[in-house]
Order: structure tokens, then sequence, then C-alpha cells
């Protein structure tokens, strides 16, 4: 009987130990560096972001912004039109452009979270064939001078052992009261799942 005992208890214990395992990134680098699904992940935001806004902050707009006269600018939605379950990494992207733009120290930047309706953001990321109107009321409403907003695209194709999307995400710089598109960029980023 003791025998009996001691062997469920040394099962018990091996089958205890070998239960999930949990890591952090900051104790193993390599966690943050693979690729787990074709969705969007911190490695692929950070690079998208870092890419806008290098060529945003080089930008004929932001060199004629003065940090005397900082411009209030606020960023609204960025449009998931893809095929994935991006929109979680989008609002990521959305908070992480507007910490880029406050650190910047050029512009005065007005948070949307409770400020902006979601009916202009609506009309706003139908892309270039929004209504003027509209824009000048989100502009009014947030007593911005600047909208930044955006949508992302997808591609993808699948054969016998290969998955592959291909995004194409377009960040938007427009003045409220012209209409007038002031900065764009395209960001392209590709992701693929093989086996």
């Amino acid at each position: 009987m003791l025998r009996l005992l001691l062997l469920t208890v040394t099962v018990l214990s091996v089958i205890a130990c070998s239960g999930p395992k949990f890591e952090r990134g900051s104790d193993d680098a390599s966690i943050d560096e693979a690729a787990l699904s074709t969705g969007l992940d911190r490695a692929d935001l950070e690079t998208s972001l870092d890419e806008w806004y290098t060529d945003f902050a080089a930008s004929a707009f932001v060199a004629g912004s003065k940090a005397d006269d900082p411009q209030r600018i606020s960023v609204l939605s960025i449009e998931n039109n893809t095929t994935e379950h991006i929109s979680g990494a989008l609002r990521s992207l959305i908070t992480s452009v507007e910490t880029k733009l406050v650190n910047s120290g050029v512009f005065v930047v007005v948070a949307n979270d409770a400020q902006a309706d979601k009916a202009i953001d609506k009309e706003l990321s139908k892309g270039d064939a929004y209504d003027q109107a509209t824009l000048a009321e989100a502009g009014k409403r947030l007593g911005v001078r600047y909208l930044i907003y955006g949508d992302v695209g997808d591609t993808a194709e699948k054969t016998k052992d290969r998955r592959r999307v291909q995004y194409y995400l377009f960040l938007k710089v427009v003045e409220v009261d012209t209409g007038r598109l002031i900065f764009q960029q395209q960001i392209d980023r590709t992701k693929q799942l093989t086996g």
C-alpha cells in the first residue's frame, strides 16, 4: 500500500511539474522576436510607427511648425479593412502615434478618447471621400487644426502549405479648415504562416 501511495505521489508530482510554463519577455528577449500569427504584433507596430514618424518628422509640415506656437492636432481612427482581427493592435497604434507627437514637443495633442464622435470617425475613415463639413465639425469639436487618421488593408493569399498576409497601412494628416491633405505615408508589412 505504501508503494502505491508513493507511486501515486510521484506520478502526480511529475504531472504537476509538466504543466504550462509562463515566461516574461524581460527574462528572455527571444519571446518577442518570433511571429506567432499573421496578425500585427508589437514588433510590426513599433517598426511601422518608427517608419511613419521618421518621414513625418522630416516633412515640410513639421519643419514649418514652430515650437513657440505649437499646432493643435488629434489622432482619430485607423479603419481595419483587412481579413484579420487586428482592431486591438490598431487602437494601440493610435495611442503610440499620440505618444510620439506629445513627446516631440512640436504639437499640442488633443486626445480623442472621450471627445471624438464615432460618426466623425466613420465619415473620416471613408478615405479621400470624406465630407468637408464633417471634417470641419470634427476639428471644431476637438479644438484642433489638424487631424490624423488612416486605414489598413491587406492582400491575403493561401496555398496548400502557406498563408501570407500583406498589409498596407495609410496614415494621413489633414488640415481641418481646408480639407487639404498635408502628409500621407504608406507603410507595408508582410506576415506568413507556413506548414
